[in-house]
């Protein structure tokens, strides 16, 4: 906190002053960052009607509140957030102050627009003086952190994986703030890659696999603070807990690897079993997977076969026993075969059906869970991957789906099918790029979609230099599919879940 212990300094002696005592006081910033986004910036940015000649640019002095500690951590959209606490290297604030891209990401439009001898530049000491403080959460001038009273609680919040950069988005489900990221891994020269996120049934722990650093690791929901990470097999991909989220399934993403399957307790966290099909005569690449709440048998689809397994456990929950294979199509010889794809399984509630998506076919295959019997099959937008499940509806994230007319070069759309008539109602388009990660708020009845962004088709806030695209998230109300929200978070938006 050697920044933060300056700034107390600084505002001790300040208070000497009536003019230094309203600076720090009346914006809420510590006194050295007053000087710098108050006497700097606040002119033209202080939330007032634009008189500026830059007020045509993305920020402009009608919508751009620097002046207020309270209302500096979002743009003039709200989309992409100005200051992110603890993360310098993702707060678009010194994205648009900096000017070299060595020191860090610099972004158009350059603030504030340069003087042509440049005199109004920020140094680079004001430039690192702000670094540290954001580093150091960004506090106010009394130290209080924003969103403190956040990690009291656990509820309400959603999780989304930022793949391309080992963090995990911590979202306020009723505002839409990007509160936080979660640094994963452990490597510092390799991106572990977050994949896919499952929360405990008490809601206080988060487990996530990452894909490229053969780990999961567990998280606090309110604090998060790292509670454990277990090394396991290569390519973790899903998890699904027991009941009672005391044990829990993982599969593994691979062709080549022999270890197919791992069993696992959750306190301590521990390997139990692990299937092992070096020949992949049980299962071929397998990846989606759903775990019976009493963790008696498991579904998992086989990615580059024709079928899925349903698995058996032991009664003492410490091993795997047996297996069956079912055909994606009634009567085939269940078997390696790379034109199906399929990706994850949806059991809904009443456990009547089982949702099975399919990347390759560009479908959904629906089967009765009392037989396991193939019951309908229901053409969807291109490369159905992730699902979710709301008020008799299953949404179907489709990363290619195509409809140049209304998006362009964009690929994606979220597939809606009815439950009841096991039919498509719709398609949802026109949203980002790319759609992975998919899940519902159930108490504000939204649907949070994550996006990968990777076509550069989106409003030129990204950083031009040193970063790779950002990701999106977007939220819809249902049952209108209204879209209430687009935030934008670090690269390679993959999987979700919501903290209700």
């Amino acid at each position: 906190m050697r920044v933060l212990a300056m700034l107390t300094g600084v505002l001790f002696w300040s208070c000497r002053g009536p003019r230094e005592e309203r600076l720090d006081f009346h914006s809420g910033y510590p006194t050295p960052i007053a000087r710098l986004l108050v006497q700097r910036c606040g002119g033209c940015h202080g939330g007032k009607t634009a008189t500026a000649s830059h007020a045509h640019e993305v920020y402009s002095s009608s919508s751009l509140n620097l002046s207020r500690w309270d209302s500096l951590f979002y743009g003039p959209s709200r989309e992409l957030a100005l200051v992110v606490p603890g993360q310098p290297r993702w707060s678009a604030l010194l994205w648009h102050l900096n000017t070299d891209s060595s020191w860090g990401p610099v972004a158009a439009p350059l603030m504030p627009p340069p003087m042509p001898d440049s005199s109004n530049r920020l140094s680079r000491s004001e430039l690192e003086l702000l670094r540290q403080w954001i580093a150091e959460g960004a506090p106010n001038y009394l130290g209080a952190l924003p969103w403190h009273h956040r990690q009291a609680s656990s509820r309400r919040k959603v999780f989304i994986c930022a793949a391309a950069s080992d963090l995990i988005a911590v979202y306020d489900a009723d505002t839409y703030h990007l509160m936080a990221y979660i640094p994963v891994g452990i490597h510092p020269n390799l991106i572990e890659s977050p994949h896919y996120i499952q929360i405990s049934p008490d809601g206080r722990y988060l487990y996530v696999t990452l894909i490229a650093g053969a780990a999961v690791e567990v998280y606090r929901t309110d604090t998060y603070e790292k509670v454990g990470r277990l090394e396991v097999a290569p390519e973790p991909a899903h998890l699904e807990l027991s009941g009672d989220g005391t044990h829990a399934v993982i599969t593994h993403f691979t062709d080549g690897g022999a270890v197919k399957l791992t069993l696992i307790r959750t306190a301590p966290l521990e390997i139990l079993d692990e299937l092992r099909d070096p020949l992949h005569q049980i299962i071929v690449r397998p990846h989606g997977l759903w775990v019976a709440p009493d963790f008696s048998h498991a579904y998992v689809t086989a990615n580059r076969g024709n079928y899925i397994v349903r698995l058996t456990l032991s009664s003492d929950r410490r091993r795997f026993t047996d297996f069956v294979q079912i055909p994606l199509q009634t009567g085939a010889l269940p078997q390696p075969d790379v034109r199906w794809g399929p990706y994850q399984i949806l059991m809904e509630p009443s456990q009547r059906y089982y949702f099975v998506s399919c990347e390759v076919s560009h479908e959904v295959r629906v089967f009765s869970r009392a037989n396991d019997s193939l019951v309908a099959v229901i053409p969807t937008g291109e490369a159905p991957k992730l699902m979710a499940y709301h008020e008799g509806l299953v949404y179907v994230a489709c990363l290619k789906a195509r409809a140049p007319a209304l998006q362009g070069e964009r690929y994606g759309a979220v597939a809606v099918i009815e439950v009841e008539r096991l039919r498509l109602l719709t398609h949802i388009y026109s949203l980002g790029h790319l759609p992975r990660g998919i899940g519902l708020d159930p108490v504000k009845r939204r649907l949070w979609v994550s996006f990968e962004n990777i076509g550069a088709v989106d409003p030129p806030h990204h950083p031009v230099g040193g970063s790779s695209e950002l990701s999106k998230v977007y939220i819809l109300q249902l049952p209108t599919f209204q879209l209430l929200a687009v935030r934008a978070f670090a690269s390679g938006g993959y999987g979700l879940n919501v903290v209700p």
